[in-house]
């Protein structure tokens, strides 16, 4: 097996002694079990990032976060779900989280609630649900956020 590093399919072709559909099978093969990361593309040349462990995208609490929020933040742990996680998720996990600066940005997620529902069935059985309404009465006074149904205000 050829050592960490990156690159083309053709140059890892070569490293390896295989023919370039072997190695692309290869690669294929290490990007599944997650060893290979890919970059480039399109009118670029793909570059094959190998790593001696495996490496898995963070789909959690903090990309969900950056993707709605306009305060970004770093990541303090890594924080990886199996299955669905949504906005509602984020919310109740930025309020366990519980930091000035996490609250701050997971206020903005009330702009994206879908299912009002879920995310009071969620708090209800973390126990913060009047941690939720008090944060979305601050996000209501700060910036315009969709309205809560009136039967969760209570």
């Amino acid at each position: 097996m050829v050592g960490t590093g990156k690159f083309t399919i053709e140059t890892f072709a070569k490293k390896t002694g295989l023919t370039r559909q072997a190695a692309l099978n290869k690669l294929s093969k290490l990007k599944q079990k997650g060893y290979v990361t890919v970059t480039g593309g399109g009118r670029q040349k793909r570059i094959y990032t190998i790593h001696k462990t495996p490496q898995f995208p963070s789909n959690g609490f903090y990309s969900v976060v950056n993707k709605y929020s306009p305060e970004k933040l770093v990541p303090k742990f890594k924080h990886r779900v199996f299955g669905n996680y949504t906005v509602e998720h984020a919310i109740i996990d930025g309020i366990l989280i519980g930091d000035s600066r996490t609250l701050e940005a997971t206020s903005h997620l009330f702009k994206h609630v879908k299912n009002w529902k879920r995310l009071f069935d969620l708090a209800k059985k973390h126990g913060i649900k009047g941690k939720v309404r008090d944060l979305y009465e601050k996000a209501r006074k700060n910036f315009k956020v969709r309205a809560m149904p009136k039967r969760y205000r209570k």
